[in-house]
């Protein structure tokens, strides 16, 4: 298509601005108009953090086998203690007594154990026992499967796993899990004034900073980044870039073109190539922003200014990849602070402010 035909496109799908969006409406749209294509991979144990379990997973094995001792000290007979604390100076270790340490397992000759603290040893080796410390049967003994019994859920499913998790899922003998595949997150920068990160800067060209905003973001979020090369403002290259991420992507973000400028191409391609669900969203920076729906999957026209691209990966990417996770939208640590001056603005739009915050001594 050549440049002309393109242009005159995009004054066709121009933004008028005149009805827009909430940030909410946005966001509620794309889930009513999106079934994701969630798949399940097996992955260890051991590299799972944060990862979204897709069903319950229950323990293996039972813990302990059979009974373990519950702190430090000596296993004895209890039966030996049925008139009182006997008399102990001749006991030897391995006859009358063995060590047993949180945790594990002793001789079933003995079924009781004495805390390290109630008792003490000569220099001579001889043993002693605190008076008052009433031994029975079981005294200090964790049963079997006291710590996890087999079938016992360890995680649920849809809730991240935290560390703890990790350690009772091994705990219970489970060495692989079932977890949702994250979603993979295209992003596509486009301007012919862009240049890559490193390269000398000339008149007329800016370094791409978005993809490393969004790639980080993006990870940040739960999901697989997939940054592909920077695209110049012409139509076939934006096309032939969408065309690939559709393949490859859950959720495809395209960075620039989406306002009124003579070169700004991307949001004519998703007037053209699915179902548009908002062009213009009440949130500034970046009121351009243009969602559609293109072969099932969302297609999101971020603004290139970059604060304009950082709020459009807050209040909306954010949301999309947390829904297809099936988790709420990340939230951010918030401050109760009072503003030094006033903030002008409309109640029409919401708007993302940079603002320094500091703390005085009165806190």
């Amino acid at each position: 298509m050549y440049k002309e035909e393109a242009s005159a496109l995009e004054n066709q799908f121009s933004p008028t601005f005149e009805k827009l969006l909430s940030r909410e409406e946005i966001i509620a749209s794309v889930i009513r108009n999106w079934t994701p294509e969630r798949v399940i991979e097996q992955i260890p144990v051991t590299e799972a953090l944060g990862r979204i379990p897709s069903a319950k997973v229950c323990s293996v094995w039972t813990l302990p086998v059979v009974r373990s001792s519950a702190g430090d000290g000596i296993a004895v007979d209890s039966s030996r203690f049925a008139q009182g604390i006997p008399d102990t100076s001749g006991w030897i270790q391995g006859r009358d007594f063995v060590h047993a340490d949180t945790g594990d397992d002793f001789d079933d000759a003995f079924d009781a154990v004495i805390m390290v603290e109630d008792i003490a040893f000569s220099p001579e080796g001889r043993l002693t026992i605190r008076d008052g410390v009433q031994v029975y049967p079981g005294y200090n003994v964790r049963p079997a499967g006291s710590i996890v019994q087999k079938g016992e859920a360890l995680v649920r499913a849809n809730l991240p796993l935290r560390p703890r998790d990790l350690a009772c899922l091994q705990m219970g003998g489970v060495g692989q899990i079932s977890v949702w595949k994250k979603p993979v997150v295209a992003f596509i920068p486009s301007g012919s004034e862009l240049i890559a990160p490193g390269t000398p800067v000339t008149r007329g060209k800016n370094v791409d900073t978005n993809s490393l905003l969004v790639r980080e973001t993006i990870k940040q979020l739960g999901a697989e980044p997939l940054c592909l090369p920077i695209v110049p403002d012409d139509y076939e290259p934006i096309l032939e870039a969408l065309d690939s991420a559709l393949i490859k992507a859950d959720i495809i973000i395209l960075g620039g073109g989406s306002s009124k400028g003579a070169e700004d191409f991307s949001a004519t391609l998703l007037h053209q190539r699915g179902k548009v669900l908002c062009h213009g969203a009440q949130a500034v920076p970046g009121k351009p922003l243009c969602v559609a729906m293109i072969q099932g999957k969302p297609v999101i026209n971020l603004p290139g200014p970059f604060m304009a691209a950082y709020h459009g990966l807050e209040w909306l990417v954010n949301a999309l990849v947390s829904h297809f996770l099936m988790q709420p939208k990340q939230a951010r640590q918030t401050v109760k602070a009072t503003l030094t001056q006033p903030v002008e603005g409309s109640e029409r739009v919401s708007m993302l402010l940079v603002v320094e915050v500091s703390r005085k001594r009165d806190g």
